[in-house]
């Protein structure tokens, strides 16, 4: 081989090789891989759900009381629900309607509870002490908050007349 063929070869390698890096570098890893995939999402989630279950005002409303109160609903919920937030955030879609009906879209999968603008608000207030108790970075938590805001009309299914969410933003005031 002669020394400018070799060099060429090499020089194409380098170049292949900055190229890919550039390429990998203009586009942000997706909120799951940030997140650190699906065990630390379902940490989080277990977190979150065990607080949601305990919340005294949520469990007011007698449709969660019913289901807070069902010891088969808790694991299956956890299951539940870390599947979409994986999906939801970027990760493999696994996501999906089980035997019982559940993981339909929000809107199919909400309106037994009777969720009023008051209780998605704590909901997302218990989202936030979370992500918190857990260190999630500022632009992940405005990323997601702003999300799960985008899913009030479809959970919230006893909206309150004049209701003025003190909640007032999808992050917080995370700027």
């Amino acid at each position: 081989m002669s020394q400018k063929f070799l060099t060429s070869v090499i020089a194409i390698v380098v170049l292949g090789f900055f190229s890919l890096v550039a390429k990998a570098d203009d586009h942000e890893p997706s909120i799951y891989t940030q997140l650190g995939g699906t065990y630390n999402i379902a940490i989080t989630v277990d977190h979150l759900v065990d607080k949601i279950y305990a919340n005294n005002a949520l469990n007011k409303n007698p449709a969660l009381k019913a289901v807070h109160d069902a010891a088969h609903t808790k694991a299956g919920f956890k299951v539940m629900l870390t599947n979409w937030v994986v999906e939801r955030t970027g990760g493999p879609k696994i996501y999906q309607e089980d035997e019982f009906g559940r993981g339909k879209n929000m809107k199919q999968s909400h309106p037994h509870l009777n969720i009023t603008d008051r209780e998605f608000d704590i909901i997302m207030i218990e989202c936030l002490h979370t992500f918190y108790a857990y260190d999630v970075p500022d632009h992940l938590i405005k990323a997601i908050m702003a999300d799960l805001q985008s899913f009030r009309k479809d959970i919230v299914t006893k909206p309150t007349k004049g209701y003025k969410s003190p909640y007032n933003s999808p992050y917080n005031g995370i700027k």
